[in-house]
C-alpha cells in the first residue's frame, strides 16, 4: 500500500515548456503536443505505472502538464512543485501558453495530491538563487527522501542547455550525478519525424 513517504517508484518529470510563438529556433512548438502527450504515455505505460506510484513535477504550459495529466490518468499520487507563488508562476510559466492551458492546470492542480510552493520549504529566495534551479533541485531531493522501488527522470528534452539555468538539461544533470536513470523523450527526434 502507498503511503505519502513510501511507494512503488517515483517518476520525476522535467521538461520543455510549449514554444512561444515568437521563439527563434523550434524546441517544443505545439504541432507536436499530440505526440509528446503519447510518448509520456508510452513511457508511462512501459515503467507499468499506476496507483502504487508517485508522479513529481512542474505545472508549466507543455510538457510539465502533459505528464501531469498522464500521470492522473494512470491514479498516479501527483506532487507539483512551482518555484514562485501561485498568481506569479500562472503569469510567466502557463499563460504564456493561452487559456486551454490555463484550464489545464487548474485541472491538475485541483487533482493533485500535493502543491508545493518552494518557498514554503526553503523559504525566500537567496540574492543570486535562481528559482527554477531551486525548484529543480527541490523536487529531486523530495523524490529522493520518497521510500521506493525506483527513482526514475523522465523527461522532454532536445538534448541542449536551457534557456536559462533550472531547466531540464541541469535537472538531467543532477540525476546523472547521482547515478539515476533518465528517460528520454527527445523533441529533436520528434520534430525530424514531423518533416520539421
Amino acid at each position: 500500500m502507498m503511503t505519502a513517504d513510501a511507494a512503488d517508484q517515483v517518476v520525476l518529470f522535467s521538461g520543455h515548456m510549449i514554444d512561444a510563438p515568437e521563439r527563434a529556433v523550434e524546441r517544443f512548438p505545439a504541432r507536436l503536443e499530440a505526440g509528446v502527450a503519447r510518448a509520456i504515455a508510452a513511457e508511462l505505460d512501459a515503467l507499468g505505472a499506476g496507483t502504487n506510484d508517485i508522479g513529481v513535477c512542474g505545472a508549466a504550459c507543455g510538457s510539465d502538464l502533459l505528464f501531469a495529466s498522464a500521470a492522473l490518468d494512470r491514479r498516479m499520487t501527483l506532487r507539483i512543485y512551482l518555484p514562485f507563488d501561485e498568481p506569479t508562476f500562472i503569469e510567466r510559466s502557463v499563460a504564456t501558453g493561452g487559456p486551454r492551458w490555463i484550464a489545464l492546470y487548474r485541472r491538475v492542480i485541483e487533482a493533485a495530491a500535493e502543491c508545493v510552493l518552494a518557498e514554503d520549504r526553503c523559504g525566500p529566495l537567496k540574492p543570486g538563487e535562481d528559482p527554477f534551479t531551486r525548484n529543480n533541485l527541490l523536487m529531486l531531493s523530495e523524490a529522493q527522501m520518497i521510500r521506493a522501488r525506483a527513482l526514475r527522470l523522465l523527461c522532454v528534452w532536445d538534448g541542449e542547455r536551457g534557456d536559462g539555468p533550472g531547466g531540464t538539461y541541469d535537472l538531467v544533470k543532477a540525476v546523472r550525478a547521482r547515478h539515476g536513470e533518465v528517460r528520454r523523450i527527445d523533441t529533436r527526434a520528434l520534430l525530424r519525424a514531423a518533416g520539421a
